[in-house]
């Protein structure tokens, strides 16, 4: 995956968490944000946004 392709797709579960948790929407944006920070270096980044998108929803969901 290019890295455009991965900023678009991250862009695209951004504005998901953002239809879903909107009322939120400073909390869902610095909560992204750090999650997809904590994946800086990692080597395979094929994952990422699906990941990112599965612990933003957990933590959003629990109130973290």
């Amino acid at each position: 995956m290019s890295q455009d392709d991965e900023l678009r797709q991250l862009e695209s579960v951004r504005s998901e968490l953002l239809r879903e948790f909107g009322t939120r929407a400073e909390d869902v944006n610095a909560r992204f944000d750090a999650i997809i920070h904590e994946f800086d270096g990692a080597p395979v980044r094929t994952f990422v946004p699906v990941l990112a998108r599965r612990r933003a929803r957990e933590e959003l969901s629990h109130g973290h």
